[in-house]
């Protein structure tokens, strides 16, 4: 059984994400290292849309102090000491004067351990997710590249069948994708037919799942009547 099957369901993906989101460095490595030898199309999948403290600093300083509104604003100071000091000071310059300011000031006045450090990393990582997940917040507005559509599980699976899930994802949004290859494909009616599929695959593992609870009552009643 893969790390990912039990994931597959309808919302399945962002939980998983939200796993992973809040792992530590490490462990956050060993999962998707172990992802990717099992399904690399969720592998994939996974760094297209995963969220991390690095990515939200540089997005624009509107999103950002919103975020910062509607999180905890110590916990996002702290999280801001993971930096290099080159990367925070980059990270001031997109701010006002008076952001800046009160960013800084709190800065200077903690002095968290490590241990503190990750723990608020994690935690800015997570509320902002579920900012997201709330629609408090909307990719569309802030990275439309980090945006989910439904049933994201289907999109992911049908890219085992070859078209990368940056593409089946672009299809499913926007319609069909332009071929730069001599050969024009169909991407569209391609992805379409996956979708059929997998539907169709897995209402037949249900129903088989079904008849195989059936069988194994039949069995446990001849058993007690032997």
């Amino acid at each position: 059984m893969a790390m990912v099957d039990r994931y597959k369901k309808s919302g399945g993906f962002v939980q998983l994400l939200q796993v992973i989101e809040t792992c530590g460095p490490k462990k956050r490595d060993q999962f998707i290292g172990i992802i990717t030898e099992e399904t690399p199309q969720w592998a994939e999948a996974i760094k297209n849309k995963m969220l991390s403290f690095e990515k939200i600093i540089s997005w624009k300083p509107e999103a950002v102090l919103e975020i910062i509104a509607q999180v905890n604003p110590l916990a996002f100071v702290t999280a801001l000491k993971s930096l290099p000091p080159d990367q925070y000071k980059a990270f001031c310059e997109k701010l006002s004067p008076q952001e800046r300011r009160k960013i800084e000031q709190q800065y200077n006045e903690t002095n968290p351990d490590a241990n503190q450090v990750s723990s608020c990393v994690m935690k800015v990582v997570s509320e902002t997710r579920n900012l997201f997940t709330s629609n408090k917040l909307k990719f569309d507005k802030i990275d439309p590249d980090l945006a989910i559509p439904e049933e994201y599980e289907s999109i992911i699976e049908s890219g085992a069948s070859g078209a990368s899930v940056t593409q089946l994802h672009k299809a499913s949004a926007t319609g069909p994708v332009i071929d730069t290859t001599p050969t024009p494909v169909n991407v569209s009616g391609d992805v379409e037919q996956l979708r059929k599929k997998v539907v169709e695959l897995t209402q037949q593992i249900n129903s088989l799942k079904k008849d195989n609870l059936l069988m194994r009552d039949k069995l446990e009643k001849i058993k007690k009547i032997a």
